[in-house]
């Protein structure tokens, strides 16, 4: 995104807290470090970005934003300003080497102006030893440095920490933001109402568009809910072909079973006419076939299902945890022929 796409996007996401970050800057009592606690995806790179623009800007503007053309503001939201220094997990977790860059880097003064900012992505992953090296660095700042800490839960980091920055809660996008956000991203409005059923994070949603795969996996649990229902025999074999393809990832395993689960879903709530808001639009083949169901069978084959992400958790198989499920629910729902 561009300079000017970051400073909108924090709006919609998070009007609140630009506008709580707006007048903090103006009546200069903007604290040295943050913490940006909640769900990933709610908007916290965005406001990060737009902060740290708002902060080096050349021409801020009289509404307290950052004016998005300056060339302060271009670079950093093109992550290539020398003053500005990001921080992403090395594989699993924030190592301690990159903790002493960090100290390193800010010893320094500023490579332009006099102000320094660095920001921390799932800070919550960084080891006990970096997480010690960031907590003496955050009590003895050095000129004008800001930093920013991005964690889910603030409770996984050390308490000294938290208690050492301005703790700014991110709260989950209203519905209709958040489908907004789905539909800028590429999913269709088909596919936003089952995203937002499986995930408030979208930077997750967003993985899910590579490859379509969101596309490929809705597709095949709409396949299997329609062979369950109708008892195909064939049902148990779409598991290995359908499935399996696209379970490579274990979280992604996950995410199968809780679209098999919201599916399942659709379907009782079709039973009983309970719920217009489906998250699966193209049913018309599951209202045929759940014609001839009793709602207790249905609900029967619905307990089946919410019992697999048990079954994943105790290191059974994912394609022996789908495969058995289709059988029980099969056997629930009358046989399996």
């Amino acid at each position: 995104m561009d300079a000017n796409e970051v400073i909108q996007t924090a709006h919609h996401q998070q009007q609140t807290v630009i506008t709580r970050l707006q007048k903090a800057v103006a009546s200069q009592q903007l604290a040295h470090a943050f913490l940006f606690a909640g769900p990933n995806g709610q908007g916290q790179a965005a406001v990060a970005s737009w902060l740290a623009m708002r902060l080096m800007c050349e021409n801020p503007m009289a509404n307290g934003d950052p004016d998005g053309t300056c060339s302060q503001c271009q670079r950093i939201s093109q992550h290539e300003h020398p003053d500005v220094i990001e921080v992403h997990p090395d594989g699993l977790s924030i190592k301690i080497d990159q903790i002493r860059y960090l100290q390193d880097e800010f010893t320094k003064t500023a490579v332009e102006g006099a102000q320094k900012i660095f920001i921390i992505y799932e800070a919550d992953k960084m080891t006990d030893n970096a997480a010690n090296g960031l907590l003496k660095f955050i009590e003895e700042p050095h000129g004008q440095q800001t930093a920013i800490l991005m964690v889910e839960n603030p409770k996984q980091l050390l308490p000294t920490i938290v208690s050492r920055t301005q703790v700014i809660e991110f709260h989950q996008m209203q519905p209709k933001a958040y489908q907004q956000q789905l539909l800028n991203q590429g999913f269709t409005e088909y596919e936003t109402p089952l995203v937002m059923a499986l995930t408030d994070s979208l930077s997750m949603a967003k993985t899910w568009l590579e490859d379509d795969w969101f596309k490929l996996s809705q597709e095949a649990v709409v396949k299997l809910v329609t062979q369950i229902l109708i008892l195909d025999p064939e049902a148990f074999n779409s598991v290995q072909m359908e499935f399996m393809p696209l379970a490579k990832e274990r979280e992604r395993q996950g995410v199968l079973i809780a679209m098999l689960a919201a599916a399942w879903r659709d379907v009782v709530m079709m039973k009983i006419q309970a719920d217009t808001n489906l998250r699966f639009v193209d049913n018309t083949a599951w209202q045929t076939a759940l014609a001839k169901y009793s709602v207790e069978q249905l609900l029967a084959a619905q307990d089946i299902i919410l019992t697999l992400p048990v079954l994943l958790q105790q290191n059974i198989g994912f394609q022996t945890t789908v495969e058995t499920g289709v059988l029980k629910c099969q056997f629930a729902l009358g046989g399996t022929h």
